[in-house]
């Protein structure tokens, strides 16, 4: 007879043959997602294990994790289970979380922890081992998950479609914290494989009563364990405690409920079979285990023997001996709780008020320990009694370091701090900002504003004020209210006894947000001020604000040398230079260098913008990639400019630009034609910074739409209104990206006015910077205005030479037109012929057709030579992007090899996949290499 059943396929052999289906898609390269939904001791964890050790046969590569509930307020510690004991060269390379999440200890240090520089590492290590080979990712416990690891598996959930990879997450259906449950939410939508395991059938449980007695239950035994509904867990449990009381006797080869020596009948109470289960330790061993398991799912014999203050041998003694007794068992190196059922039954022997105390306890005790603080922190944390004066000297100690490596559990603990009486007002105030630090960590601006507003009512010492009016604006910065952050910084240096480093960073603050309000005389003087003030302190990064506004404006208004120097400077100033302000030192000086047409330049110093985003809070990396969009689109590279639609969707979107990724993505289709009956779906502009800064773009695809639908004359207007609208405002850089429709719309429809306006647009921001793009534009609105197709011809070649291939085909096509028209028929079938080829190779189907229609009328048909539209589907179908990714994928690289290979993001190179896979009708990457041409 035995105390535990060996084997899950007691009943469960549907679902395990459910979780094997899964498994030869994966192995082909098609990833995929299941659920596995049961109540505590329903049999998930053995589901796992069994499915695990076939997988192991099936040749995926198994990684086996869990969620702890200790760890729940510690970013990223489920998904870290993925990691354990994994061999590498150092330990940096077996952990990537372990180097960025604790190697920052300053709160300031953004760079060491933020989430963003985390998800990517980790979904880098995954891609990383995908590329091998198949890989089953198993995480059980899901219910436990912190919210950073449940953003992992959001991710994953995302890319898995494209990855030889299969996720089984294992979780109990109630109850759910949000984050969860929005996950399930999207596992759901997935559509996603749900495997619910419920009670055992009759036949199953008969067969694992009979396994643990070595004999076929009758009636009255199956009366008796009927109590655990099916439940594997505490079928266990009750048969065990049947076994220890002596009360099944064997007859003729039937095992019968008996009443025990004492004439006792047997107890059906799961909770009574475990206390019983205690009966059999010794005294100490019982009085040890439930204040063990107060303190949570792990046991960790030194803390145990600090916090009740006993010797280490006598704990060790005590956990050996329930480990014998089945009740604590060892996983993945640490002593834990067999299950939570047991350790739950030992909790609620202690009373409520001794559990509280135990966990309080162990936080004062374990301070002067080596114990990790988030352990400390949790246990300070729990019920509600005011933290002792130890407790809050260690708290001010280490606040900032709790901060980044448990921001969410940060927040409990220093809201309590805030609240404790007889607190120092320095402390008090100390605390106050690191409370509304960590809230700002995670996000929680609103909550942020409340803390900082309530703290200044309460009219704080002048040092404390001054911090904590810089943490309102930051607040309000980090919600888009550049307004309200302007005027708390004004406030500040109007009303305040500031040092030349505070009243810098306001002035700073002050420059840059009146910038983004089109405030742009304000945002100079601020400008200039934050640069004088960041001159006499020596601190870089109000030099940098100042930089940074000033050049902005000077960008804005066009004056892109001026921009471009004062840009170069602030990446230098700010090498080596840290801290929590949200601040992108590459962001205008890649705008400066896109419109200088210095377009690989520009892209190299995106890709730094977007990795310094990444490792930092991130607020602007929805910006960047916005930038990098446009800049594909400019340069023709418009699957590359849609991957990197898609990618904003990913990233933080306080200012919003993932309305701009629908609108740029929605241009690109209009141009191929695919777009134009969901354009009014598009969402219009706002008052979001993002929107603001792209406000032309919308009535761009709007009005495009319009001339596809036959209504030149109504594109005309909403080009022109904008135009003139938008002319003194944020759009105002890129504005002239619009003049080539306005003058070609103004010629088909003989609107002399609206082609004098853009002529006198695009010579006037000549005038004040000459570039390439520029000269071309300039000469293309002034050959259309004047009907001189030889004008056009040379805005072609200054398009081809500052490489903005959409654009030089619209001035061949435009050139073609008006040669036609002047009875040069052999020189607009040139001019026709070469905008066809530069059309073809974007795939801009509708600017094919316009052209074609244009030059019909004096009798020039499609019959020109040279390449037509790409082929939809084939090898033929990939663009030159497409083709060196599938050379790569061939090659074995994985999507994180190839993103650092081509300086583009994984999720990029993953959109690249994806529309490979669909091109050549595959199911996976492992098929590209038969499908590529033999002659490669």
């Amino acid at each position: 007879m035995q105390d535990s059943f060996a084997t899950v396929f007691l009943g469960r052999e549907a679902e395990i043959e459910n979780l094997m289906a899964l498994a030869p898609g994966v192995a082909a390269g098609k990833g995929s997602v299941v659920l596995v939904e049961g109540e505590s001791g329903i049999g998930k964890s053995a589901l796992l294990d069994a499915a695990g050790i076939r997988y192991s046969a099936a040749d995926l590569h198994l990684r086996r994790g869990a969620a702890r509930e200790l760890q729940r307020d510690m970013p990223f510690s489920a998904v870290r289970s993925w990691f354990a004991g994994e061999r590498a060269e150092s330990e940096s390379t077996s952990d990537p979380i372990r180097a960025l999440l604790h190697s920052g200890d300053r709160a300031g240090d953004a760079a060491a922890t933020h989430e963003i520089a985390i998800v990517e590492a980790i979904l880098d290590r995954i891609d990383a081992w995908c590329s091998a080979g198949p890989v089953a990712l198993i995480m059980d416990d899901v219910h436990w998950a912190d919210a950073s690891s449940l953003t992992v598996l959001h991710r994953l959930c995302e890319l898995i479609d494209g990855l030889p990879l299969l996720l089984v997450l294992a979780a109990r259906p109630l109850p759910r914290t949000r984050a969860f449950a929005a996950l399930s939410t999207d596992l759901v939508d997935r559509r996603a494989p749900m495997i619910r395991l419920g009670a055992l059938p009759e036949a199953a449980t008969a067969e694992l009563v009979r396994h643990m007695v070595g004999a076929a239950p009758g009636p009255d035994l199956m009366r008796e364990v009927a109590g655990a509904g099916g439940n594997p867990l505490y079928l266990t449990e009750l048969v065990a405690a049947f076994l220890r009381e002596k009360v099944i006797t064997v007859v003729a080869d039937t095992a019968l409920a008996t009443a025990s020596a004492a004439g006792e009948r047997p107890s059906a109470s799961v909770a009574d079979a475990i206390s019983r289960r205690l009966n059999f330790l010794s005294r100490r061993t019982r009085d040890v285990l439930p204040m063990a398991a107060a303190l949570g799912p792990t046991v960790d014999v030194a803390e145990l023997a600090v916090v009740l203050d006993a010797p280490i041998l006598e704990i060790w003694n005590a956990v050996a001996e329930a480990m014998v007794g089945g009740l604590i068992t060892v996983v993945h190196s640490e002593l834990v709780f067999r299950h939570d059922v047991i350790r739950d039954a030992l909790v609620e022997q202690l009373p409520a008020s001794l559990r509280s105390g135990l966990l309080r306890r162990a936080g004062q005790v374990l301070q002067a320990t080596n114990a990790p603080i988030e352990r400390v922190a949790y246990y300070l944390s729990a019920g509600d009694n005011d933290l002792d004066q130890p407790s809050l000297d260690w708290l001010l100690t280490v606040s900032d370091k709790l901060v980044v490596r448990a921001p969410e559990l940060a927040v409990r603990l220093l809201n309590r701090a805030t609240r404790a009486p007889g607190l120092p007002s320095g402390s008090r105030s100390m605390f106050i900002r690191m409370q509304t630090q960590a809230l700002l960590w995670t996000g929680s601006a609103p909550e942020a504003e409340a803390v900082v507003r309530a703290a200044l009512s309460t009219r704080p010492r002048h040092n404390d004020k001054v911090e904590l009016q810089w943490l309102l604006a930051q607040a309000c910065q980090a919600q888009a209210r550049m307004a309200d952050a302007v005027e708390v910084a004004e406030t500040a240096l109007a009303t305040m006894d500031l040092g030349v480093d505070e009243a810098g960073r306001f002035q700073g603050m002050c420059a840059v947000d009146n910038f983004f309000l089109g405030r742009f005389e304000a945002a100079e003087r601020a400008g200039h001020q934050a640069m004088a003030l960041g001159a006499s302190s020596g601190n870089p990064l109000t030099t940098s604000y100042g930089l940074t506004a000033i050049g902005a404006v000077r960008y804005t208004r066009g004056h892109l040398d001026e921009a471009l120097e004062l840009s170069a400077r602030v990446p230098v100033l700010l090498a080596d230079a840290t801290g929590p302000d949200q601040f992108d030192p590459y962001a205008l000086y890649a705008h400066c260098l896109i419109e200088l047409d210095r377009l690989s330049d520009a892209e190299e110093v995106l890709a730094k913008a977007i990795g310094r985003n990444r490792r930092v809070h991130g607020a602007y990396l929805s910006s960047n990639l916005a930038s990098k969009a446009r800049l594909y689109l400019l340069s023709g590279r418009w699957d590359d400019a849609v991957a990197e639609c898609t990618a904003i969707m990913d990233g933080p979107d306080a200012f919003g630009y993932a309305q701009v990724g629908q609108i740029l993505a929605a241009l690109i289709g209009v141009h191929r034609g695919t777009f134009v009956r969901d354009s009014d779906r598009i969402p219009a502009p706002d008052d979001s910074l993002g929107s603001t800064g792209y406000a032309h773009f919308h009535p761009w695809v709007t009005a495009l739409t319009q001339e596809a639908r036959g209504h030149p004359d109504r594109a005309l207007a909403l080009l022109v209104d904008s135009y003139q609208r938008l002319a003194d405002g944020l759009a105002a850089a890129t504005l002239h990206y619009i003049f080539p429709d306005i003058a070609r719309l103004a010629a088909e429809v003989g609107d002399a006015r609206a082609a004098r306006l853009v002529v006198t647009g695009a010579e006037e921001l000549l005038a004040r910077q000459p570039t390439a793009a520029r000269n071309g534009t300039a000469l293309l609105c002034r050959g259309l205005a004047d009907h001189d197709p030889d004008v056009l011809l040379y805005a072609a070649a200054a398009f081809r030479l500052s490489g903005r291939p959409l654009y030089e085909a619209q001035a061949y096509e435009n050139a073609a037109v008006l040669l036609a028209a002047a009875g040069r028929e052999a020189d607009a079938r040139r001019g026709l012929a070469t905008a066809m080829m530069l059309y073809s190779q974007l795939g801009a189907s509708w600017d094919t057709a316009r052209a074609i229609a244009r030059v019909r009328p004096y009798g020039i048909r499609l019959g020109v030579r040279g390449r037509r539209n790409r082929p939809k589907s084939g090898w033929a179908s990939l663009t030159d992007t497409e083709r060196k990714i599938a050379m790569l994928v061939t090659k074995g690289s994985s999507n994180s090899d190839i993103a650092a290979q081509m300086f583009l993001s994984r999720r990029t190179i993953q959109s690249h996949v994806s529309s490979i896979l669909a091109k050549l009708d595959l199911a996976s990457r492992r098929e590209i290499a038969a499908a590529m041409p033999q002659s490669r």
